[in-house]
């Protein structure tokens, strides 16, 4: 497929234990996207689509999910295309139809969050302010290594 990368999808930037940074992307390469429902323009289902009230609450759905924003011309293409084939299996479940929905809508929508990470997208977390385990700003980070060494050295 392509614009899929093989293997398993990438960890988030923050988990992983090297920190290397890659010469050629800028920052750590991945693009964050605000995690409130997309509100923005959503492109009208062209009128050669036959599509029921089931895939139009289905497409409406997924046009207001927060990766909606990074959709082309061609994944709302793609989209529509799929949309009586989602109608077809929400009408008579199976597994065939299963594997049509899923294969065809594939990668490209980034449902999933393994698709979202292969394709280097997260979404921003959201941080209440009343947590208090939430890192404040100019707050110091104390490793355990550093807090042993230092209660070792008061002991000895």
């Amino acid at each position: 497929m392509a614009g899929r990368r093989s293997g398993p999808p990438p960890k988030n930037p923050d988990e992983r234990l090297r920190r290397n940074a890659d010469p050629f992307v800028t920052g750590d390469g991945w693009t964050e996207i605000d995690p409130t429902p997309h509100d923005g323009d959503i492109p009208e289902i062209p009128e050669w689509i036959t599509v029921g009230p089931t895939g139009r609450a289905i497409y409406e759905h997924l046009a207001t999910l927060p990766q909606a924003r990074l959709y082309g011309p061609g994944t709302w293409f793609q989209l529509w295309v799929t949309l009586p084939l989602i109608e077809r299996y929400l009408s008579r479940p199976g597994s065939e139809n299963y594997k049509a929905v899923t294969s065809t809508l594939g990668a490209a929508l980034r449902l999933t969050e393994d698709d979202l990470a292969r394709a280097r997208v997260r979404i921003k977390p959201v941080l209440d302010e009343d947590d208090e385990d939430a890192p404040t700003a100019g707050a110091r980070v104390v490793s355990y290594a550093e807090e042993r060494r230092a209660r070792l050295l008061k002991g000895a």
